[in-house]
């Protein structure tokens, strides 16, 4: 009862895990931690302030998943070669919202928009749509 429910909360606030997520949610969000990890996102982007950055993230200005960023704009250069394996500097920046759709597309097609600021580095991560979700979901539950 009362003793479950509190130990669940104190565990969700250490996990640094969002209140209002449904079963099914942190469920995903537990399996795309374990993505993060092995489709080695966690080696350029930086997702703990207390963890120091990899020397690749910081190289390459990873953009990290610190803080309050989520629904955030950011401004991103376009690649002016759509669709190919290489970024192709267009000088063309346009703002977006950090948000599923932006992530998704990031995931599946890293050379699309960069980061201003930030060295076009990214592989494609050979993911599902539902892993693209599920990462998606994760990073969004990373936002303070």
């Amino acid at each position: 009862g009362q003793l479950q429910q509190e130990l669940v909360v104190r565990a969700f606030t250490k996990a640094k895990i969002p209140l209002d997520v449904s079963a099914e949610e942190l469920a995903l969000i537990i399996e795309a931690k374990k993505l993060f990890q092995t489709k080695i996102c966690i080696s350029c982007h930086q997702i703990d302030p207390s963890v120091a950055a990899t020397p690749t993230g910081l190289a390459m200005k990873a953009p990290q998943f610190i803080g309050d960023f989520w629904g955030k704009e950011r401004e991103v250069e376009l690649n002016n070669t759509p669709g190919s394996l290489g970024f192709v500097p267009s000088g063309n920046f346009v703002k977006i919202k950090m948000d599923e759709d932006y992530v998704i597309e990031s995931i599946a097609k890293p050379m699309e928009k960069v980061v201003k600021g930030s060295i076009p580095g990214m592989a494609p991560a050979p993911t599902t749509p539902e892993e693209r979700e599920a990462l998606a979901m994760y990073i969004k539950s990373l936002s303070k």
